[in-house]
């Protein structure tokens, strides 16, 4: 249902005013002396003295009043609707103390008088003031609390009315001057009273002293009224009891003003807001049901006709606002391409789920990806894309009906929770069946497009028993399944470098990016022919407070989970280049060598970025050597070459890292733009044990040297494997036979000095 828009009220000095010192006396004083009147009212006239009842009264009345004027002089906010209620006041005083000075013994009074100007006057100033005083802090009035309003304000007019209407009219005759006059009142004091309780209900009726002290002062002012026109001509007399409501209803309208509003009251809501028009409708029912055995004055019956009719609108209302929010949360919790649940399901159900998952009724959570999603994007169009994503969404609905429940993850993931048996490996072939019934081609704009799925599976407890870890548990099952191009992997805590080291971990990585606490060691690249160093490749290590130095191998993911991997490729570049830069200067001419990701490779920004950085520090882009992923070569070969000529343009040698980890295309190779093929240390390390690994090996050099490319042994930790490798016609190794990665400290003195390097380092081996 909505709710009223409210602006907050002002924390001005202003408004601190109304809390001083000043105003705190006033409101004491003033309110003493008029609950003082009110009390002496009590007091039998003969009992008390004469001047309590003349100037006395007439004292407190205008002090009462004209004290409201000092809210309105100190206080700009709200400054209209305020004065009006304070005028409102005056012009009623005014009309009484003239009356009580031209009529207080007069056998008969003339209707209408000068004093009925006063008094009639209050009316339209009150109600405007009260109308303007709930507009400020109304920028809308909704339908429903309108209706609310209406439903309270003609309840209370009916019931004012059943008891005050009928037996007032009955008594008024004269002329048309004097019949309006005498209506005037009645009628006014009814819509008064409809207008403070209508004001009140449209403000939710919120738990603020000014409000209610309004409302207050205006029903005590009606009652007076009423009490006067009813007993006027028989029971009434100066000094009475109805004079003291007079005096405290006119007193709580300025004592009202002279308050500070809250600046957050709290207000109905939910059943309890619909709870008060609801039984102020009863009330109007209850009226009708009256009259059919008790005649009731018309305006009566009006009034609580129109108050059911009310009431019955704001039936209808709630049904359509009912309506209206079930569907509106519908569509924040369905997921607009695959019609499954969003990311809002996710997070409000799978708390719950895993919270409740035990040994005995596992939870198993899936994450399903359509493979290649991006490249779809890209070659085919978005919306091929989105039909793939939508074909999933409903086949997924069809399949897993009410036993799971399927919701988006984002981009091309789709997660599922579900119960299962607790067996790993029946849970790995049922989703297996699962993707193979969801991967039939999916025809899109007449065009049947294949959909490749993977799927990685985490449960609870077994794995992990928070939603956030349940969650990165199955992402990194998932993430594996995509590397390896298998369809299911289950997550594996051997592999999860942030579950052996803590949940700690990932925070402790953003920290020691900021505090530069992340830096590049330096291992040598040794030429087979010479003995001596070529080149020095730069790789990242963190001295870790707990863990000890952490490697690239360990960062790289970490980095890839926590949407670091750029930054910790500039961090690394960064350094390198400087680091080049600084031991060429000394006379050192020694290139620089680094990994880079594909993503790195295909990031748009990065030539322009290394560019800026080679040319501030002074290095020849040629110092400067880029491996290369080998999964490079399984992307899209257009973007591959743009990518790696804008590296060429720039002058940067390029080389392919990893070499042999996969089964890369050989044709793929020729075509690509490396000077160096560096061999992969598992392809490597086997050659001593296996005849066939031997062979290819030695065949994978020879082709490179076909094609102009050097190549590089990585991983060599033997003398024998040094000779080895070299008899095949590598050009170079790198491992710990001929040098381990150093830290800078101990690479100046690798490179014959602690400061900057000065000399050339002697030959290895």
């Amino acid at each position: 249902m909505d709710t009223p828009s409210r602006t907050v009220p002002d924390t001005t000095p202003e408004d601190a005013a109304l809390s001083s010192s000043a105003f705190r006396t006033g409101r004491w004083v003033l309110g003493s002396l008029a609950v003082g009147y009110a009390l002496a009212t009590l007091i039998p006239k003969d009992a008390k003295p004469g001047w309590v009842d003349t100037w006395f009264y007439a004292a407190v009345l205008l002090a009462v009043v004209l004290s409201g004027l000092a809210r309105v002089v100190v206080v700009q906010r709200d400054r209209t609707p305020w004065l009006l209620l304070i005028l409102a006041m005056l012009a009623w005083s005014i009309g009484d103390i003239y009356w009580a000075i031209a009529f207080s013994d007069a056998e008969t009074v003339p209707v209408p008088s000068p004093a009925d100007v006063g008094y009639i006057a209050t009316y339209p100033l009150a109600y405007v003031g009260m109308v303007l005083l709930a507009r400020s802090v109304l920028r809308r009035v909704p339908a429903s609390v309108l209706l609310d309003g209406l439903v309270t304000s003609l309840a209370v007019g009916a019931l004012f009315s059943a008891f005050t209407v009928d037996r007032i009219i009955s008594r008024v005759d004269g002329s048309v001057a004097e019949v309006l006059t005498n209506l005037s009142y009645p009628v006014g004091d009814l819509v008064l009273v409809v207008v403070a309780v209508a004001t009140l209900a449209m403000v939710r009726w919120r738990a603020e002293p000014v409000w209610w002290l309004l409302v207050a002062g205006f029903g005590l002012f009606a009652v007076a009224d009423t009490a006067y026109l009813l007993g006027s001509n028989t029971w009434y007399v100066d000094g009475s009891w109805v004079d003291g409501l007079w005096m405290l209803g006119i007193a709580l309208i300025p004592l009202a003003g002279s308050l500070r509003r809250r600046a957050a009251p709290a207000t109905i809501s939910g059943f309890a807001a619909l709870l008060v028009p609801i039984l102020f409708s009863l009330a109007g029912l209850t009226l009708l049901v009256v009259g059919a055995f008790v005649e009731l004055h018309p305006v009566t019956v009006m009034l609580a006709a129109a108050c059911l009719v009310a009431a019955g609108a704001r039936t209808a209302l709630t049904f359509e606002q009912t309506r209206a929010l079930t569907h509106s949360r519908t569509e924040a919790m369905t997921d607009e391409l695959t019609t499954l649940g969003n990311r809002r399901v996710l997070d409000e159900r799978l708390p719950a789920l895993a919270a409740g998952a035990t040994a005995g009724r596992p939870l198993l959570v899936s994450i399903v990806s359509i493979r290649h999603l991006a490249e779809i994007n890209e070659t085919l169009g978005y919306e091929y894309g989105d039909g793939l994503l939508g074909a999933l969404g409903g086949r997924l609905r069809e399949q897993l009906g009410d036993r799971a429940v399927p919701a988006r993850l984002g981009g091309a993931e789709i997660a599922v929770l579900q119960p299962f048996d607790g067996h790993l490996a029946r849970a790995e072939q049922s989703v297996r069946e699962l993707l193979a019934s969801l991967a039939s081609p999916v025809r899109v704009a007449g065009v049947e497009v294949e959909i490749e799925l993977s799927a990685g599976l985490a449960a609870s407890p077994m794995h992990a028993t928070d939603s956030r870890d349940l969650l990165r548990c199955a992402g990194d099952a998932l993430r594996r399944a995509k590397a390896t191009q298998s369809e299911v992997e289950i997550y594996d805590p051997a592999q999860d470098v942030g579950r052996d080291f803590g949940p700690r971990l990932l925070p402790e990585l953003v920290g020691a990016l900021e505090a530069n606490r992340i830096v590049a060691w330096y291992q040598p690249k040794v030429d087979l022919a010479t003995g001596s160093a070529v080149e020095l490749e730069a790789v990242l290590r963190w001295a870790h407070p707990e863990h000890g130095v952490l490697d690239a191998e360990a960062l790289r993911p970490l980095a890839a989970r926590a949407g670091l991997t750029r930054r910790l490729t500039r961090v690394l570049l960064t350094e390198a280049v400087n680091r080049c830069a600084g031991w060429q200067r000394a006379g050192v001419q020694l290139g620089v060598s680094l990994d880079l990701t594909t993503a790195d490779v295909l990031d748009s920004r990065l030539p322009y970025e290394l560019a800026r950085l080679v040319s501030e520090a002074g290095v020849p882009p040629a110092a400067i050597q880029l491996e290369l992923a080998e999964d490079l070569l399984l992307v899209d070969p257009g973007r591959t070459r743009r990518a790696l000529n804008q590296f060429r343009t720039l002058g940067v040698r390029l080389a392919l890292d990893h070499y042999g980890r996969s089964a890369p295309s050989l044709t793929r190779l020729r075509t690509m733009p490396v000077q160096e093929l560096k061999l992969d240390r598992s392809f490597v390390a086997s050659v001593l044990q296996s005849a066939p690994d031997e062979a290819v090996v030695r065949s994978t050099v020879s082709l490179a040297q076909s094609l102009g490319i050097r190549t590089v042994a990585d991983g060599v930790d033997t003398p024998e494997l040094v000779d080895r490798v070299r008899s095949y016609g590598a050009r170079a190794v790198q491992g710990s036979a001929v040098g381990e990665p150093m830290s800078p400290v101990e690479l100046g003195g690798w490179l014959g000095t602690d400061a900057e390097p000065a000399r050339s380092p002697q030959p290895i081996g």
